[in-house]
């Protein structure tokens, strides 16, 4: 009976596998499966998405601190010395040229049609009476020759030209490239040397002289001759230059093009009537030009600031004249005024500074004024930035204010030091005296002090603009890196 039962039992499960359906085997996944792999790889992509951006983020951040931290360390570490990394003399006129080094003059270039005389050779006109008191002798202007050096003078000055520095004399010029080297040296005789540089042209002229010499960083590119003598000169990035000569009854500004060849158009201005230009400034492109003029109003003396344009716009208004501001100088008096580039013009006065724009052109109506309230002692300025040196009310006795080109404080710094001589060089001040100089960021911490063993005439930054100097004195030159 067991027996029969334990069969009956196997056969009842051998009846029940084979009822047993198998479902049948399907060559691709069904519509809910593949739904469910799309919703799988799309989460996939969703995760790798967040990491990536995560990655991204983070890696801002890391890079924005780092940025910042190093901002802080380089500026407000101050380097306690220096080690000179070159030196040469300028005894002689200039360091030692290098075979590399380009010509000391280059042909005087051939006429543009560029935007620096567009206008004004097309015109070939002059203001009435332009030419008055100033007619032409038929001279040649002075062969522009080379010099191997700049004899000795007791007159030894410097300036920033392009990345480098001029020195200038009675006896000639030295363009010097920030390894000490001269990259050319033009000689001449001036009684009083002036110069203007704007970018990469200069122009270096004899005031209560006759001949001015346009240069580029590359060499000298022209001489002009006036035949009344030359009160001041302006110089455009382009090689345009102004000259304004006078004789008893006027003023006349004349322009040259970069070559030294006299352009047709001037501007008679009657010291009678329209004043007597007390400084003046090319736009970059050369064809504006900006005065700051003292005139006579009901007895007074006044100020004003006025601009003449050279292009096609100027040639359709009387004597170039495109717009000038008297009201808001009216109780100063402007003692300089220049283009920190190509929209700005900032007129520094005795009460403050004015920023004009001339972003359209005709100079807009809007300006920017900055009162100064204490006694100003020094102006400074670059393509950037424009500030004074104060006398400061308490605490320290001088102050310096940096302000960017719309007219807004960029930095203020009080010191205690008897400076000579103030330039903003980047975003550095540098002061300076015979002996020693002070470097400040704007945000008014204090890089570098120290003393020099030699006469110094002139302090910029060097090639390293974080951690080097350029010095320059009247015999000696030295680059020394901070440390």
């Amino acid at each position: 009976m067991s027996d029969m039962g334990f069969m009956d039992r196997e056969s009842k499960k051998r009846q029940l596998r084979r009822n047993i359906v198998q479902p049948p085997q399907e060559e691709h996944p069904s519509r809910y499966e593949e739904e469910d792999s799309e919703e799988v790889i799309r989460q996939v992509h969703r995760e790798r998405r967040k990491k990536r951006i995560l990655t991204t983020v983070m890696a801002v951040l890391f890079l924005t601190v780092t940025g910042f931290c190093f901002y802080k360390y380089q500026s407000e570490y101050e380097y306690t010395g220096y080690d000179v990394a070159w030196e040469k003399p300028m005894r002689h006129g200039g360091a030692e040229s290098s075979p590399e080094s380009a010509p000391a003059a280059e042909e005087a270039d051939t006429p543009e049609s560029g935007a620096d005389t567009e206008g004004a050779e097309a015109s070939g006109d002059a203001a009435d009476g332009g030419q008055e008191g100033a007619g032409e002798d038929g001279s040649q202007p002075p062969q522009i020759t080379p010099s191997k050096s700049v004899s000795e003078s007791g007159f030894v000055k410097y300036a920033y030209f392009g990345e480098n520095m001029i020195r200038y004399t009675k006896d000639g010029a030295s363009y010097i490239d920030g390894a000490g080297r001269t990259v050319w040296t033009q000689s001449f005789e001036m009684k009083t040397p002036v110069i203007s540089v704007n970018g990469d042209y200069a122009v270096i002229a004899d005031q209560q002289g006759n001949q001015l010499y346009i240069c580029s960083t590359a060499g000298c590119t022209g001489v002009a001759r006036t035949q009344l003598p030359i009160t001041k000169a302006a110089v455009s990035s382009r090689g345009v230059t102004a000259a304004v000569v006078e004789d008893s009854t006027a003023c006349y500004i004349f322009y040259f093009k970069k070559d030294g060849e006299e352009l047709g158009i001037s501007i008679k201005m009657l010291l009678s009537g329209d004043g007597y230009p007390v400084d003046l400034a090319l736009s970059p492109d050369g064809k504006q030009i900006v005065m700051s003029v003292m005139y006579m109003k009901n007895g007074t003396l006044k100020n004003k600031v006025v601009f003449y344009d050279f292009s096609e716009i100027g040639k359709n208004v009387n004597n170039r004249f495109i717009g000038g501001f008297e009201e808001e100088f009216d109780d100063k008096m402007a003692a300089r005024v220049v283009y920190l580039n190509q929209e700005t013009v900032c007129a520094f006065s005795d009460k403050g500074l004015t920023f004009i724009s001339v972003k359209n052109v005709i100079p807009d109506s809007t300006v920017v004024t900055v009162p100064v309230e204490e006694e100003i002692k020094s102006i400074f300025y670059s393509d950037r930035y424009a500030g004074v040196v104060v006398e400061n009310g308490s605490g320290n006795p001088s102050r310096l204010d940096v302000y960017t080109a719309d007219g807004k404080l960029a930095g203020t710094v009080d010191f205690d030091y008897d400076y000579a001589g103030v330039e903003i060089d980047g975003d550095r001040v540098i002061l300076y005296n015979e002996e020693s100089c002070r470097v400040y960021s704007l945000d008014g911490h204090l890089k570098f002090q120290g003393q020099f063993d030699f006469s110094v005439s002139c302090v910029r930054q060097g090639k390293n603009h974080g951690n080097s100097l350029i010095v320059a004195g009247s015999e000696v030159m030295k680059e020394i890196k901070l440390k």
